[in-house]
């Protein structure tokens, strides 16, 4: 046992001397992103196994600022943006995560993100023969009828690396969603 703690204090000491910038808090100083996030949100844990009935693709954004990360994922019904015009309901879920963090920088061009946040998935009928037209894009919808919603406290982990010092290449593995994630560091994208 006491080889063990010798090591491990030896250890200790020759980390500390390598002057390693770990935990330099300081980087988030000069933080202000904005991202997009693509990737399956819908799923979640429960009695040991994971629930994919409603999972399925969706999109989403992020933000940080001064080191506080903020992000958000929707996955809308299948059926809500179909062209075609019929009087079947179809049967449509939609799931969403918001999730809120801090970027704790581990290294200076690593991060990791503790994560807490909100998620729920919806269960109902998108109307066939009901028409909406959006104007921005000039394409039709379809209204959808909410008929229950699950909601879940979400937690989990995001990882941000720096491959550039402008650009941040992420990814969040939370308990109702699993997605990627692509941002700009505005303050440092004008140097």
């Amino acid at each position: 046992m006491k080889k063990v703690v010798l090591i491990a204090v030896l250890f200790s000491m020759v980390t500390l001397s390598a002057k390693a910038q770990w935990f330099d808090f300081s980087q988030n100083a000069y933080d202000a992103t904005i991202g997009l996030n693509l990737g399956m949100v819908g799923y979640h844990f429960g009695n040991g196994q994971i629930d994919k009935t409603y999972s399925d693709f969706g999109g989403g954004v992020s933000a940080s600022l001064l080191g506080v990360y903020a992000d958000f994922i929707y996955q809308s019904p299948e059926h809500r943006w179909d062209r075609k015009v019929t009087q079947a309901q179809y049967d449509d879920h939609t799931a969403l995560a918001i999730n809120v963090g801090y970027k704790v920088p581990v290294l200076p061009w690593l991060n990791i993100i503790p994560l807490i946040g909100y998620s729920n998935e919806t269960t109902g009928k998108t109307l066939g023969n009901s028409i909406g037209v959006d104007t921005e894009s000039h394409s039709i919808y379809h209204d959808y009828n909410v008929e229950h919603r699950y909601n879940h406290f979400n937690y989990g982990v995001g990882l941000s690396v720096k491959p550039i010092k402008w650009l941040e290449i992420g990814g969040v593995c939370s308990a109702s969603a699993i997605y990627g994630n692509v941002s700009v560091n505005l303050m440092k994208f004008k140097d």
